[in-house]
């Protein structure tokens, strides 16, 4: 296994570890973003070389400044995880992280509105959604695909 296996591994752990923590809590705790942010420090050099990896991480820095503009809708965990995720990840990888993470949490918003507005005949407001489950369904399918092509 080279680095970049090593790497699809690690960004594997930081993930499961992020999204179960998002799940049942809401946010992911600190230690997580220090922990994997300091592997991530130490195999990206090694990994694709320091360019890719600051424009990988230029992702995580767009949506900490879109949850600051938007008030925090965006919550600033789902931020950093992609700005610690840059360190493991290309630009392209990343980016289809978050394309692949929106796209089923679109997915499971409109088909909860839809139910709740079949079934209940109204409104369904405002909520939070985890964000971090669903880059962990897409991201654990695209990790199986690095390893068994």
């Amino acid at each position: 296994m080279g680095v970049r296996g090593i790497a699809w591994l690690l960004f594997l752990g930081y993930l499961l570890a992020a999204a179960i923590q998002d799940f049942r809590e809401k946010q992911v705790k600190i230690w997580v973003f220090v922990l994997f942010g300091f592997l991530g420090l130490i195999t990206a050099g090694k990994n694709l070389g320091w360019q890719e990896h600051l424009k990988s991480s230029c992702l995580g820095l767009g949506l900490l400044g879109l949850g600051k503009v938007s008030r925090w809708e965006i919550g600033a965990g789902d931020g950093l995880f992609f700005l610690i995720s840059g360190y493991l990840l290309s630009f392209w990888e990343n980016m289809m992280m978050l394309c692949g993470g929106v796209m089923l949490c679109g997915l499971y918003a409109m088909i909860r509105f839809v139910w709740h507005r079949m079934h209940r005949g109204n409104r369904i407001g405002k909520e939070n959604v985890p964000f971090l489950p669903f880059v962990a369904v897409w991201g654990v399918c695209v990790t199986a695909v690095q390893f068994f092509p």
